[in-house]
């Protein structure tokens, strides 16, 4: 890394000043001794990136170039861009070029980084700088580099993941206060949880594109977005969380994917779960998220903490470029093949809530509720099993119970 070497300087440009941008500038400032003396050098914002530069912002940027000009930064002595300002193709060709001009990047782009990290990638290791990207998954949790280096010994076989924030919030106030989803919807918009068009949330599109990532890095194959198949919560009706609470049941919002080593395929998917209370991703309420890694040699593990937030983002992209300048760094990790995407045919049991009891009724094992509707545990069935109940009887909700602790 050349300028951080001969002057333990490194310039910094951030790209975009809003809430998580300003959270990096504030955080260097309150931090800056002890980044300082961790790392043994100094990490000085020279400029910023931003669409409107007479706005006033709530964060000291004295000494900082604000420009609404890309141009100046490319022609500035940065050493490292930290991109926050979203979007997709007009900001991949802006960081293809701070790559191709050996500047490092660190991004907190999901939308931008789950369709071309691996060509992002591929350009960084050509041009011996670093693509960093703790903050696009989870926020401030540091599942990435746990993924990548705290579990790099294992064969890791599942990811379950809590990972927006938003839908979790609008399920445990649903859960929890019994409200219908417009209200909690509502409730999450006043709060700021949600935007004005929450479909990215609500619908599974978020946790889609982190899912893929998070799955690209724990099985080592490249995941095509397109191939991520999502359900999302905005039909959940409370009756059904009501029936599902009187069997010991909690629903979340998952992304999850599966590695079959012996097939090597990947099953990656997003969809309302219902999860048995004794789980531990049964008790990640509000806007909190939560990852839960399986590897053949650490076993389970949880990574829980806020998803979102000005400063909590910021801590995980300031933790990346302090990695960048304080460690010897290895080439970006690039998948060498892509991952043989397959539905999820494992067998489970599921919630269902039916218009009545079917004549065949061999497949529930447990009934829940049998005031108004006929609401069932079924016994163990795979996804085409459940299929053939559908044919036979009008199902009017149906969710997987996910966990080994359900029998």
């Amino acid at each position: 890394m050349k300028k951080v070497e001969e002057d333990k300087n490194m310039k910094i440009a951030i790209l975009g000043l809003g809430t998580v941008g300003s959270g990096v500038v504030e955080l260097l400032q309150i931090n800056h001794e002890k980044i300082s003396q961790s790392i043994g050098e100094t990490l000085t914002v020279t400029h910023a990136f931003v669409n409107d530069v007479t706005k006033q912002r709530d964060v000291d940027l004295t000494g900082i170039t604000i420009t609404d000009d890309i141009n100046t930064i490319y022609e500035s002595d940065v050493d490292l861009v930290v991109e926050v300002m979203g979007g997709i193709e007009k900001t991949r060709a802006i960081i293809q070029r701070f790559l191709a001009n050996g500047v490092h990047v660190v991004t907190a782009n999901k939308d931008l980084l789950a369709l071309h990290i691996d060509e992002l990638s591929q350009l960084a290791n050509q041009h011996k700088v670093v693509l960093a990207y703790e903050a696009s998954v989870a926020g401030g949790i540091p599942v990435i580099r746990g993924i990548q280096t705290g579990l790099n010994s294992n064969q890791i076989s599942q990811v379950l993941g809590i990972l927006n924030g938003t839908s979790n919030y609008i399920l445990t106030r649903m859960t929890q206060d019994g409200w219908d989803y417009q209200a909690a919807l509502n409730k999450a918009q006043a709060l700021g949880y949600a935007e004005a068009d929450p479909t990215n949330d609500v619908e599974g599109f978020d946790a889609g594109r982190k899912i893929a990532l998070l799955s690209r890095l724990a099985y080592n194959r490249s995941i095509q977005l397109d191939h991520v198949k999502h359900r999302g919560i905005s039909n959940v009706e409370v009756v059904d969380l009501d029936y599902a609470n009187q069997a010991g049941l909690v629903m979340k919002l998952l992304g999850k994917s599966r590695h079959d080593a012996d097939k090597d395929m990947v099953s990656v998917n997003v969809e309302p779960v219902l999860l048995p209370m004794t789980h531990q991703l049964a008790h990640v309420n509000d806007a909190m998220n939560s990852v839960f890694v399986k590897g053949n040699g650490v076993g389970e593990v949880m990574f829980y903490g806020p998803g979102a937030g000005g400063l909590e983002t910021a801590s995980a992209i300031v933790s990346d470029v302090m990695n960048i300048t304080s460690a010897t760094q290895q080439a970006n990790k690039i998948p060498n093949q892509s991952a043989t995407i397959v539905a999820d045919q494992t067998a489970r049991s599921y919630y269902v809530r039916l218009a009545e009891k079917p004549h065949d009724s061999e497949s529930l094992a447990e009934i829940v509720a049998n005031d108004q509707d006929f609401v069932a545990i079924t016994t163990v069935l795979t996804p085409t099993e459940l299929e053939q109940l559908e044919k036979t009887a009008e199902v009017l909700a149906a969710y997987p119970i996910e966990g080994k602790e359900w029998s």
